[in-house]
C-alpha cells in the first residue's frame, strides 16, 4: 500500500471529501483525488498518479504502492473518497427538486418507491437521492458500474426512520442485503446528498470519515 505507516490496521477506513466548486468538476475531483491519497498515506503529492483498472476503476500509484479511490462529480458538486484497506464508491448529488414519482417508478423496484413515498412532497427528493446515490456508490465499489439499469436494482436496506445526514467524524457503512463483502451509507451534508460503499472483506466494518473542502 501506499504508506508511510507499517503493521495492521486496527478499523477500516474510508476517507472522504465533499464541497461545491465553481466549474471545472472533472479537474477539481482529479485533484482532490491525488491530493485526499496523499493524506491518507502520509506521503507527497508529487509524483503520485492517477490510474483505471480495466474495469475502469481509479487507483492512485507512485512511492511504491497503491490506494484506491472513488470520484464522483455533477453540476457545482464534487466528492472524492480513499482507502488503503477496501475498494471503494462514492456518489454526490445536490439536494434539488426533482419529478419523484416518475422517476422512482421508472428506475427502482416498487418497495423502494413506495418507501420515497410515503416522506411526502417536502422530504421526496431527498429519499430518492438517498437511495440513487448508494447504488451509484456500491456500482462504482463493485467496479461495475450501473449496467444499463441492473445495478439500480441492488437493494439498500430501508430505514424506518429519516436518514440521518453525516456528521464530520467516522461513519459506519451498513451491510447491503444478499450481497456479501459489500457495505454502503448515505446522508445529507449541507444541501449535498452523499453515498460511500466499500467492497471486500471486512466491508461492513469499514468506518467512514468526512468531510468538507470549503
Amino acid at each position: 500500500m501506499l504508506s508511510a505507516v507499517s503493521g495492521p490496521v486496527a478499523v477500516p477506513r474510508v476517507e472522504v471529501l465533499v464541497g461545491r466548486v465553481a466549474g471545472g468538476e472533472r479537474q477539481a475531483a482529479r485533484g482532490l483525488a491525488l491530493e485526499l491519497a496523499a493524506r491518507v498515506c502520509g506521503v507527497a503529492v508529487a509524483g503520485l498518479r492517477l490510474e483505471r483498472a480495466a474495469s475502469g476503476r481509479p487507483y492512485v500509484v507512485g512511492g511504491g504502492g497503491r490506494v484506491e479511490v472513488s470520484l464522483s462529480h455533477a453540476r457545482g458538486v464534487v466528492a472524492v473518497a480513499a482507502s488503503r484497506e477496501s475498494a471503494v464508491g462514492v456518489d454526490v448529488e445536490a439536494v434539488r427538486p426533482l419529478a419523484v414519482g416518475a422517476l422512482a417508478r421508472r428506475w427502482f423496484p416498487a418497495d423502494e418507491a413506495a418507501w420515497i413515498g410515503r416522506w411526502g412532497p417536502g422530504r421526496e427528493p431527498s429519499a430518492f437521492l438517498w437511495l440513487w446515490t448508494q447504488k451509484e456508490a456500491m456500482a462504482k465499489a463493485l467496479g461495475q458500474g450501473l449496467g444499463g439499469g441492473v445495478g439500480l436494482l441492488r437493494a439498500v436496506a430501508l430505514p424506518d426512520e429519516w436518514p440521518t445526514g453525516w456528521a464530520q467524524r467516522c461513519w459506519p457503512l451498513t451491510a447491503v442485503p444478499e450481497v456479501a463483502e459489500l457495505a454502503v451509507s448515505a446522508g445529507e451534508l449541507d444541501g449535498l446528498m452523499v453515498a460511500v460503499a466499500a467492497a471486500g472483506p471486512g466491508a461492513a466494518r469499514v468506518d467512514v470519515r468526512i468531510a468538507r473542502t470549503d
